[in-house]
């Protein structure tokens, strides 16, 4: 029994096809960018349901978008059953050359535009805990090269960042370099911040300026949940123990900000470390404080990546961010000699 419309977008797939008639080879193939955007949307998440609300619409439209570009092309480009959605050869095909097409379809777009003093809108990711002052940094920056464009920030874990920059939903992400991405170019952008610890204001150890790894011994560590970013989570600890850290024990808390770490800190779980900027410290002080130490343990450094293929920014646009990211990076904590920091910064 065929699927009714209600049906089709509870499931996220389409009613099994014999396929499209297939066209003579001269007839000229009638297809727009607009089914070549809802065709990539349902390659790429194969499931009708999830690519609609990727493209804010509802799932009929994408449905027939999708059905009119393969009578155009006279070819089936998934294969569709009750519960999967599959590309045939024909989709993978398509896929590939698609993506270049718009690439360079949005480029000549952000030329021209660009040509004609229309600010350009880059969608820029970054991790929550970037102090916000290098942040600000990288926008003045940014803009200091280019008046024209205009940035729009989320802030997001590297892990939602990722799969962003693959669909052409973010432009560029900023975020720590903990590990190697697929398809992704990365120029390093800030060196490590070093951490600080991050005590209650009431704490016996609060009332030392340094804090040694003798003093921790017998504390509970406050740190973000390990499948937020396994790469990074595993080599802060490493590096922990690498310089001598130890403690008692581990509990999670502070995934997203300094106000997290330091309200978990405050209610008595454990003890925190940050790279909080010193606004954001000012604001917590009268729940935590912040210790030097010693050894210092610092913070992989920050990088700025885009997608390597196809590249959705034309050149000069890339070549501008690569050599802005070279500028802030040489720039940026040259005083830092410490072995980690020297060490962070390959």
């Amino acid at each position: 029994m065929a699927a009714t419309a209600g049906q089709e977008q509870k499931v996220g797939v389409e009613p099994v096809s014999t396929g499209p008639a297939r066209p003579d080879a001269a007839t000229p193939v009638a297809a727009d960018l607009r089914q070549l955007r809802y065709f990539l949307a349902v390659s790429e998440e194969l499931h009708f349901g999830r690519a609609a609300e990727r493209l804010h619409i509802a799932q009929p439209p994408l449905s027939q978008a999708i059905k009119k570009l393969e009578q155009a092309l006279g070819v089936t480009l998934f294969k569709r059953t009750s519960r999967v959605v599959k590309p045939t050869e024909a989709g993978v095909a398509l896929a590939g050359r698609a993506r270049e097409v718009i690439a360079a379809f949005d480029i000549a777009i952000a030329e021209a535009r660009r040509a004609g003093g229309i600010p350009s809108t880059l969608g820029i990711g970054c991790t929550p805990g970037l102090p916000v002052e290098r942040l600000l940094l990288f926008l003045t920056a940014l803009r200091e090269r280019d008046p024209h464009c205009e940035a729009e920030v989320s802030h997001l874990l590297a892990l939602e960042q990722i799969p962003l920059l693959h669909r052409g939903e973010l432009d560029f992400g900023i975020f720590y370099d903990a590990e190697e991405y697929v398809g992704l170019e990365r120029r390093p952008l800030f060196r490590g911040e070093p951490l600080v610890a991050v005590l209650p204001t009431a704490h016996p150890l609060a009332a030392l300026d340094v804090i040694r790894p003798d003093d921790l011994r017998d504390e509970v560590l406050v740190m973000f949940e390990r499948s937020l970013n396994p790469a990074l989570h595993d080599r802060l600890l490493a590096h922990f123990t690498e310089v001598g850290y130890r403690f008692r024990g581990m509990t999670r808390g502070g995934e997203r900000s300094f106000r997290e770490m330091s309200v978990a800190v405050a209610g008595g779980r454990g003890v925190g470390f940050s790279t909080a900027s010193p606004r954001e410290a000012d604001e917590a002080s009268t729940i935590v404080v912040r210790r030097r130490l010693d050894p210092a343990v610092t913070m992989p450094r920050t990088v700025l990546a885009w997608v390597s293929q196809p590249q959705r920014q034309p050149e000069a646009v890339l070549a501008s961010l690569r050599g802005l990211a070279q500028d802030l990076y040489e720039g940026l904590g040259q005083g830092t000699n410490t072995p980690a920091a020297r060490r962070d910064d390959t």
